[in-house]
C-alpha cells in the first residue's frame, strides 16, 4: 500500500482563523497540498477544543462528553484531546490538519498520542502547525515555512532552518507599573486547603491534599495530565461546587462562610490558553488591558485618563505599542499571551494564576514570557501560582507543590 504524504509548517504567529487554515480544511490549499484539493479536512487544536468548551458552557452542548456525564472542562488535557480526536475520527475526514499537538500534555500523554497519531498516519494524510521544532512527528518528512498565509519554504526536516524574529526582551531596568488602587491588606494564609478529598463517581481525584499559600509566594503546581490540577484550580476560583463542605480557606474566609463566587474572582487575576475563546469581539489591545480593571470580557465604559496611561505603561513594557490599536482577536497568539498577562496584572491582584500560559508558543517566545511573570514576581506583592505538567526552564518559582496520581487519587508534596 502506497504510503500517505504528511507535512509540518512551522506556524509561529498563525491564527488557526487564518485565511491559509481555512483554505486548507475546505481542500483548496496552495501548491504543496494539491493533493487535497476537493477533499475536507479537520483541525484537532485547543483552538476547536476551546469552541467546545464555549458551547457547552453557553448552549449545554455536551458532545464531547456525553458517554461520560460530566463537563469537558472537568477533563484533563490529557483526556480532553482523547475525547476531541474520537470526536474528529467519528466525522471520517479524509486529512488531517494538527495544531500544537504536545502542549498541555504530560510525557505519558505525549507518547501515547504520537502513538495514535502514528497508526492513524498509515491511512490518513496529516498537516502539522509546529512551533516547537523538536516536536515535529517522526513519520513526517516534509516541512514548510509561511509567510502572510503563502509557503516561502518547502524542504526536508534535515535541512530546515528556522529564521527567527527577534522578540522583544523587557529590560532590567523597566518597572512593573503600580496599581492605581491598592487591594485591602489580607490575612495570611492566603489559600488553604486541609485534608481536601474530591472524588467524581467512584473515582478518587485528590486524596487529602494540605497546602498553605501565604501573600508574595511565587508556587509552580507541577502534576501529570489528570492529577488534580484543574480541580484545585476550580475549588480556588469559586468554579466547583466540590470546594462547599471542605475545610478551605479563601482570602482570609472560610470557603461556605457567606462570600459569594465575585467577592473571590475579584481578587483573582486568571490567565489561560481557553480565554482567548472569549474575546472573540471587536477589542482592541488598549481595551483589553484595560477591561482587567473591570474584570469584564471587552470594554464597554469610557475609560478614565488615568486608566488609559495605567495601560498604555503595560503595553509599552511588553512591547506592543505599535499594535495597541489592532483588535486582539487579529494579534498573534505570542502577543496575545503578553496581553492577557498585563490585562490580569493591571489591578495587582492577590492572586495571579498561570494555568500553562506558554502553551502554543514557539522556542524563541516562552523565555520571553518566563521573564514577564519572574518579573511580576519579584516586583509586586501579589501571589503567583504558575500551572504546568513540566517544570519550565527560565521560570524561577520560589516553592513547588506536586501532585502524585495514585490508585486512591493524587497526594501532594510541598518542596521548597
Amino acid at each position: 500500500m502506497k504510503s500517505k504524504k504528511h507535512w509540518a509548517v512551522y506556524g509561529s504567529g498563525l491564527s488557526m482563523e487564518s485565511n491559509f487554515i481555512r483554505n486548507l480544511l475546505k481542500g483548496v490549499g496552495p501548491e504543496p497540498f494539491k493533493e487535497l484539493k476537493g477533499k475536507k479536512g479537520v483541525l484537532f487544536s485547543s483552538f476547536t477544543l476551546n469552541q467546545f468548551i464555549k458551547e457547552e458552557a453557553i448552549h449545554d452542548d455536551f458532545s464531547l462528553s456525553k458517554e461520560q456525564h460530566r463537563s469537558i472542562r472537568t477533563f484533563s488535557s490529557g483526556e480532553q484531546k482523547k475525547a476531541l480526536l474520537n470526536y474528529l475520527l467519528s466525522k471520517n475526514p479524509d486529512f488531517f490538519v494538527l495544531d500544537n499537538v504536545f502542549d498541555m500534555l504530560d510525557h505519558a500523554s505525549q507518547v501515547e498520542l504520537v502513538s495514535r497519531l502514528n497508526d492513524l498516519s498509515q491511512g490518513i494524510p496529516m498537516i502539522q502547525i509546529f512551533r516547537v521544532r523538536d516536536q515535529i512527528l517522526p513519520f513526517i518528512s516534509t516541512v514548510l515555512r509561511l509567510q502572510e498565509d503563502k509557503v516561502w519554504f518547502t524542504g526536508n526536516r534535515n535541512a530546515y532552518e528556522l529564521r527567527f524574529p527577534v522578540p522583544h526582551i523587557i529590560n532590567d531596568d523597566d518597572s512593573i507599573p503600580p496599581a492605581l488602587h491598592e487591594f485591602r491588606k489580607l490575612e495570611d494564609p492566603l489559600i488553604r486547603f486541609k485534608n481536601i478529598y474530591v472524588t467524581y463517581g467512584d473515582r478518587c481525584i485528590l486524596n487529602g491534599i494540605d497546602w498553605e499559600i501565604n501573600q508574595g509566594d511565587f508556587w509552580q503546581l507541577i502534576g501529570p495530565n489528570g492529577s488534580g490540577k484543574t480541580t484545585l484550580l476550580t475549588m480556588i476560583t469559586g468554579d466547583n461546587p466540590k470546594a462547599y463542605g471542605q475545610d478551605l480557606t479563601l482570602f482570609g474566609q472560610k470557603k461556605g462562610s457567606g462570600e459569594s463566587i465575585w467577592d473571590i474572582k475579584k481578587k483573582i487575576g486568571y490567565v489561560t490558553p481557553a480565554m482567548t475563546t472569549l474575546f472573540r469581539g471587536r477589542h482592541t489591545v488598549e481595551n483589553m488591558v484595560i477591561s482587567g480593571l473591570y474584570d469584564s470580557i471587552g470594554l464597554y465604559k469610557q475609560p478614565t485618563f488615568a486608566e488609559k496611561k495605567l495601560a498604555n505603561k503595560w503595553i509599552d513594557l511588553i512591547g506592543l505599542q505599535d499594535v495597541k490599536d489592532k483588535f486582539f482577536s487579529k494579534i498573534p497568539e505570542e502577543q496575545r499571551c503578553m496581553v492577557l498577562i498585563a490585562r490580569s496584572m493591571i489591578k495587582h491582584p492577590p492572586l495571579l494564576i498561570l494555568d500553562e500560559p506558554t502553551h502554543g508558543l514557539g522556542d524563541v517566545h516562552i523565555p520571553v514570557v518566563t521573564n514577564l511573570i519572574n518579573k511580576i514576581a519579584e516586583e509586586s506583592q501579589t501571589t503567583l501560582i504558575y500551572v504546568s505538567h513540566k517544570k519550565e526552564e527560565g521560570l524561577n518559582p520560589t516553592q513547588t507543590y506536586t501532585l502524585i496520581p495514585g490508585k486512591d487519587g493524587s497526594t501532594g508534596h510541598r518542596k521548597k
